[in-house]
């Protein structure tokens, strides 16, 4: 009973990280891509949302692994938890390689910290806003947009299906070796 009990836990445990790094993930898939075609307006918003200089967010980016998504996170990390961003830099550059999860753990924003929920929240809404302004700039400027609605199919290709050879005609007298009269 205590070897089903500790297995159940270690599933839940398990699963509940790889939720949260799926969070994760998606926030950094939704930056980049919005960073890829409106690099100004995002460096902009960093600048405004977390009170840093153009020439700070520069020096971030270098130390974040020449990423816009993880200078988004290490950027929201540091302003939820009240870490400085060297601190954060300096994490990341320890541990970026077994995730974001793991810098999380090692500065103290565990799924049991008070800090977690609330960076989740954050995470969650600028991950909805990032993905929101791609769509909307891509609207306006349509070589960008790669939604399967507006795709042109190619002009000379017809898919075909292959059509079946069906035999409608009733006479069955092709048997011509039986009927030998001669």
């Amino acid at each position: 009973m205590k070897r089903l009990n500790f297995l159940i836990l270690f599933v839940l445990l398990f699963s509940s990280s790889l939720l949260a790094q799926d969070r994760l993930s998606v926030f950094l898939g939704n930056a980049n891509q919005y960073a890829r075609v409106e690099l100004s307006n995002y460096r902009q918003r960093l600048c405004r949302e977390y009170h840093v200089s153009d020439r700070m967010l520069d020096n971030y980016y270098r130390r974040c692994g020449r990423n816009w998504g993880n200078v988004g996170i290490a950027l929201e990390i540091a302003y939820t938890s009240g870490k400085k961003m060297d601190d954060v830099c300096r994490y990341y550059d320890t541990y970026h390689r077994h995730g974001w999860g793991r810098v999380l753990l090692e500065l103290g924003m565990g799924p049991d910290s008070r800090y977690h929920d609330s960076f989740y929240d954050r995470i969650h809404y600028h991950s909805r806003y990032w993905c929101d302004c791609y769509h909307s700039y891509c609207k306006r400027h349509p070589k960008f947009y790669k939604h399967p609605k507006y795709h042109k199919e190619h002009k000379h290709y017809k898919h075909r299906r292959p059509r079946r050879y069906y035999d409608d005609d009733d006479d069955d007298d092709d048997d011509d070796d039986d009927d030998d009269d001669d």
